[in-house]
């Protein structure tokens, strides 16, 4: 929360007025009724803010729900309208509270990431740099100058290592070695994200158990987009919203068909996949203002329509 001191200069004039006995209060009032407040703050919605006026201070403070959570739906993209999501949005909440390790598990495009990010900006580290280092990219012979850069850029703030099964285990040694020894000894936070069971790759051999110990401080679980049905219809709001704004776009109305046809597509490649084809459709209506079925990707109608169709035949 802060408190902005209003500047009442402007009011001199009437407060002597009044007082002389030469204006009514009625100027008063119409000044304060065309009065307008103008609140720029980048990353938070108008609808998070509690704005109130006493003793010539205005006070802007950020929502809080009555179990103290603050981090709402909507907040930097994290849409939540399914129980199971809601409750992974109050777990990044009580996490970003404090410095344990998080792992977020998921299928590819659920958004680990953006949860990681989330958890980051935050926590108290939120001043510090957020680096991202995808596994999968690491090649075995420049594996540790790869992580060792990434300790570097990191400082005091949160590395994200994603997909982190796979490393092989010559490098998982070689990063546990790096964590417990700190570059300069400048302390970060760690957030991993995996699409594996991290457990079963431990009894293959195929994972440090030390490894996975040290990353065992929290456990994440993002369900896969059709299995929270409830969450596609806002997802789609929001992301439409959003890169009509940043397009320069007029709002869009959404057909009811349209929102059916995406509910009940199966969405192979998660919110990755729904916010790439919500830019593929916005690009396909141009200036229309109403997004009706036919405007959505081809394959999307025909997986849909063939999902309908085995429904029917009881397949």
């Amino acid at each position: 929360m802060f408190t902005q001191k209003m500047k009442l200069s402007t009011l001199k004039p009437f407060q002597e007025r009044l007082l002389k006995g030469q204006d009514s209060s009625s100027g008063l009032i119409n000044l304060f009724q065309d009065l307008k407040i103008e609140i720029d703050l980048p990353g938070i919605d108008e609808t998070e803010l509690n704005l109130s006026f006493s003793d010539n201070t205005l006070k802007i403070s950020k929502k809080v729900s009555a179990d103290g959570e603050t981090l709402q739906s909507g907040f930097g993209g994290l849409v939540a309208e399914s129980a199971k999501t809601k409750v992974a949005l109050g777990i990044v909440t009580r996490m970003a509270k404090t410095d344990d390790t998080v792992t977020i598990f998921g299928e590819h495009g659920t958004g680990k990431g953006l949860f990681a990010r989330t958890i980051h900006q935050q926590s108290s580290r939120s001043g510090q740099p957020f680096v991202c280092l995808s596994c999968g990219s690491i090649g075995k012979n420049g594996a540790k100058e790869q992580i060792i850069d990434s300790l570097v850029d990191v400082s005091t703030g949160t590395l994200f290592l994603d997909d982190i099964q796979d490393l092989d285990i010559d490098t998982q040694r070689m990063l546990l070695k790096l964590i417990h020894n700190p570059v300069e000894q400048k302390y970060f936070r760690l957030i991993t994200g995996t699409s594996a069971d991290l457990d079963e790759l431990v009894r293959k051999g195929a994972f440090s158990v030390e490894l996975l110990a040290l990353l065992q401080g929290c456990y994440l679980e993002l369900l896969p987009l059709q299995e929270r049905k409830e969450d596609i219809g806002p997802l789609v709001t929001y992301y439409i919203e959003q890169l009509c704004q940043s397009k320069g776009m007029e709002p869009k109305v959404l057909s009811p068909e349209l929102l059916r046809i995406l509910e009940t597509y199966h969405w192979p490649g998660n919110v990755r996949e729904l916010v790439n084809t919500v830019e593929q459709l916005l690009m396909t209506v141009q200036e229309k203002k109403t997004l009706f079925a036919k405007d959505l990707p081809a394959h999307i109608r025909i997986q849909t329509l063939k999902s309908s169709a085995a429904q029917k035949k009881g397949l």
